[in-house]
């Protein structure tokens, strides 16, 4: 398996790359993902760390959408995973979205 320092290394590689192409990151994240996790299920050992580094592609190829374009998303997963959880005050919109709510409560 991989020592601390290369599995670090290649989680800021996935990740920089995810919020650098979300649109590829959340294609090959997913297939990275499902390889994985099919992986897994047959007991190999390398399956476990490309499920994890797929999902966390994904993840972040979503979130960069989302801060992207106005807090959208690309699929009902991400909406579910980043909108109903604290992750969504990561976004910047949702701030503003505070912001103006006091706003309007306030006069």
């Amino acid at each position: 398996m991989w020592d601390l320092t290369t599995a670090l290394q290649a989680t800021a590689v996935v990740a920089g790359g995810a919020l650098a192409v979300p649109p590829v990151a959340r294609g090959a994240g997913g297939f990275c993902a499902v390889i994985g996790l099919l992986g897994v299920l047959q007991g190999r050992t390398w399956a476990p760390t490309v499920a994890a580094l797929g999902l966390l592609a994904w993840f972040v190829g979503h979130w960069s959408f989302a801060v992207r374009h106005d807090v959208r998303y690309r699929s009902a997963i991400a909406l579910w995973v980043i909108d109903r959880t604290p992750l969504r005050w990561t976004i910047p919109r949702y701030w503003q979205l505070r912001r103006q709510r006091r706003k309007t409560v306030a006069c």
